[in-house]
């Protein structure tokens, strides 16, 4: 057991994702006004401009207005050090100022880097730090607007070591240029105590901490590394980090990368629009020059949105391309996320892989991931998987898979419960790819449904919403089924016609009372058991002997069965939608495929005695320095795979590729495998170079495949 979790990536641990439920946060985004106050972090000003960016580009509706009036060198507590070349500024001297000329509903505050003065810890500077604090939240809620504050960041000493500006403790005085080197444990009980003020504020937003577990990762490979170069100031990378932490605790968790060009304009739009107000409101900083009067300041932003506004517009619309990949052609769009009710909150890329020479597609392979960002990864390219694109090919069918937005921490369940967006992204993108193919019969064609984990919840709540559309069901490692029967999400409702899809439920023996896992096992078993006491005609269970939560090698048993499935129920005249019914094939399923399911429970995997089909379109070159290039296409061998190609020139085998096959999850293969049971990164192609290749004469080459049960293929021609 502690062998196979060895291989379980933390990304893909996705069950631990699915106990999360999801909030659809009206606030802070129902306010009109919101205004950001805050010390030189915020003066700096990128993590504001990158929440508005962001908010924007995710059609935030309707729009909050974003102000900045961050101050540098600004404390709460009034407090400075001794050696500071001027009083530092306190917010609360022109906190109600502001408030009268703004008016926002909102107010988010981040104070604390320069209230403990660079000094160790004490109890009269805390309480100052407190009492200004407390300041803060009586003038805000005194106005009538809510308060959210934020922790400190961290100080970095690590960027400081060896300069001479840290100093122990002890000394009698320190200063922003000379600090305490262990000043950010004094930041850290700051940030400890903002976050007990949950019950006296609106909200409380740690930022200290993701940043410090950001660089902690770091670390691993590069002891130097930091994001704060002075150990005070974040540089673009922290702020982004800021941006992200808060946008994902006001309810926005996707955060797409912002073209240069449509960063630099907001940046500067933002910088305006703070000096301005800045000016107008008045401060106590006597270096910090003030910025153009609000009508003039006002006028310029006008002229900066004209171009602005096309470019959030531009970056708002999908983006498609295509690439060759064997037999065919894989069609690719990009959705961005949009932050509205009913749509789906994180972006994702659909890839459908389309046979050549197919006139009409009868149906669809989905191949959906699970939870994390390394499966939202694998999922780039399932469509480009050999074995997979056997079965979609035999049955005039494409092969789709997705990539939901591969980003870390992300709530799982925005998109494998298919109720919160996935499933009308889905159905779009089928419109699209009806377009960009011209097969017009894609939004309307039947579906097999592959789902490993969260992608396993995706599909059993796609059978309750597309009962009609679904050929048959793989649930591999994952259902929603106990997560809507206990509570945790909304029921659905299910239809007989739900009742009719065959389901294969294909948990992995090990993940049976396992702390983390059990939750696959235990809601597979409980969905048979309601389901075919519901009258379902066919749920069968196939348990891995050998996995916990990886796939292993349930394709040689997953492909068999969606191939008996389509044989049975696709319908016979490929202008129609209507799928043969269930009961029709269970006596064929118990002469066809019984004995495959025992061997499958017994052994984890399914045997064949059937070589590979040969190689085909071998090509061979002559390249400039004297070496051979030798190139090949191949179909994979459909019960099991591709392992390898046997390269042989003039009658003798020289060389095999890969020359070492592997497979950290199952048998291994050409393509490697992922945890989620696709393709591993990069893709291989077939071929071969020989730089061994006598002088002259082209010699004579031939290719040999070789199956995942190391049978070989007859020679190619």
């Amino acid at each position: 057991m502690r062998k196979m979790l060895q291989f379980i990536p933390l990304v893909a641990l996705s069950l631990c994702c699915l106990s999360l439920h999801v909030q659809a946060n009206s606030f802070p985004l129902d306010g009109k006004r919101i205004l950001f106050i805050g010390d030189s972090i915020t003066h700096a000003g990128q993590y504001v401009y990158l929440i508005e960016t962001e908010l924007r580009l995710q059609d935030v509706q309707p729009m909050p207005e974003i102000f900045n009036i961050g101050l540098g060198s600004e404390t709460c507590s009034g407090l400075s050090e001794p050696d500071h070349p001027f009083p530092r500024p306190d917010v609360n001297e022109r906190l109600q100022r502001a408030l009268t000329k703004i008016k926002p509903d909102v107010v988010i505050a981040c104070y604390g880097m320069n209230d403990g003065i660079y000094y160790p810890f004490s109890k009269e500077r805390f309480q100052a730090y407190q009492d200004g604090v407390n300041k803060v939240i009586a003038t805000v809620h005194g106005s009538g607007a809510k308060l959210i504050l934020l922790t400190p960041p961290p100080f970095d000493p690590v960027p400081l070591k060896g300069k001479g500006k840290l100093l122990p403790e002890g000394k009698k005085k320190y200063a922003y240029f000379e600090m305490y080197e262990n000043y950010d444990t004094v930041l850290k009980r700051y940030g400890q105590w903002i976050m007990q003020q949950k019950d006296r504020v609106e909200m409380v937003i740690n930022i200290h901490a993701p940043i410090t577990a950001f660089v902690k990762e770091k670390r691993k490979k590069n002891p130097t590394f930091t994001i704060s170069p002075d150990g005070i100031h974040p540089n673009s990378e922290g702020h982004r980090i800021i941006a992200e932490t808060i946008l994902k605790a006001w309810g926005i968790e996707s955060f797409a990368p912002v073209r240069p060009e449509l960063q630099k304009l907001m940046t500067q739009r933002g910088r305006i629009l703070h000096d301005a107000w800045l000016k107008d409101v008045g401060h106590k900083h006597p270096r910090v020059k003030g910025g153009l009067p609000l009508n003039k300041a006002i006028a310029k932003v006008k002229e900066l949105e004209e171009k602005i506004e096309p470019l959030v517009k531009q970056a708002q619309k999908p983006v498609t391309s295509k690439h060759q990949s064997t037999g065919g052609t894989v069609y690719q769009i990009h959705y961005p996320a949009v932050a509205q009710e009913g749509e789906l909150k994180l972006s994702v890329d659909y890839y459908l892989w389309v046979p050549a020479g197919v006139k009409k597609l009868r149906g669809i392979v989905v191949h959906q991931h699970g939870c994390g960002p390394g499966s939202s990864t694998s999922g780039q390219t399932a469509a480009d998987d050999l074995h997979w694109q056997a079965l979609a090919k035999k049955w005039d069918c494409a092969l789709m898979g997705s990539s939901y937005e591969p980003k870390k921490g992300v709530n799982c369940r925005l998109w494998c419960d298919a109720r919160n967006g996935s499933d009308k992204r889905f159905l779009q993108s089928l419109d699209y790819f009806a377009k960009a193919t011209s097969h017009a019969e894609i939004p309307t064609v039947p579906w097999c449904i592959w789902g490993h984990s969260g992608g396993g919840f995706w599909a059993s709540l796609m059978q309750t919403l597309h009962p009609e559309r679904i050929v048959a069901i793989w649930l591999q490692s994952g259902t929603a089924f106990g997560y809507w029967t206990k509570g945790d999400i909304e029921t659905p409702e299910i239809s007989a016609a739900a009742y009719q899809v065959p389901v294969m439920g294909n948990p992995g023996l090990k993940e049976k009372g396992h702390p983390r896992f059990r939750s696959a096992w235990d809601g597979t078993v409980a969905m048979r058991k309601a389901y075919l006491e519901k009258g379902s005609p066919f749920f069968e269970f196939a348990p891995d002997p050998r996995t916990a939560h990886e796939c292993g090698d349930s394709r040689y048993l997953a492909i068999p069965f969606f191939d008996f499935w389509l044989a049975h129920r696709l319908p016979e005249d490929a202008n129609s939608i209507q799928l043969q019914p269930t009961k029709n094939a269970i006596a064929d399923w118990d002469k066809q495929m019984k004995s495959k399911l025992e061997e499958f429970i017994k052994t984890g995997s399914v045997s064949d005695t059937t070589p590979p089909p040969a190689p085909k379109s071998l090509q061979v070159k002559r390249l400039e320095d004297g070496t051979v290039q030798v190139t090949w296409t191949a179909r994979a061998d459909f019960e099991s795979g591709i392992r390898a190609f046997i390269i042989e020139r003039n009658g003798k085998q020289i060389a095999q590729v890969p020359e070492k096959p592997k497979n950290h999850f199952g048998r291994p293969l050409f393509q490697g495998m992922t945890y989620s049971d696709s393709p591993t990164k990069p893709l291989p192609s077939m071929s071969f170079l020989d730089k061994t290749a006598p002088k002259g004469k082209l010699p004579v080459y031939r290719i040999r495949a070789v199956n995942s049960v190391e049978l070989v293929s007859p020679v190619s021609k």
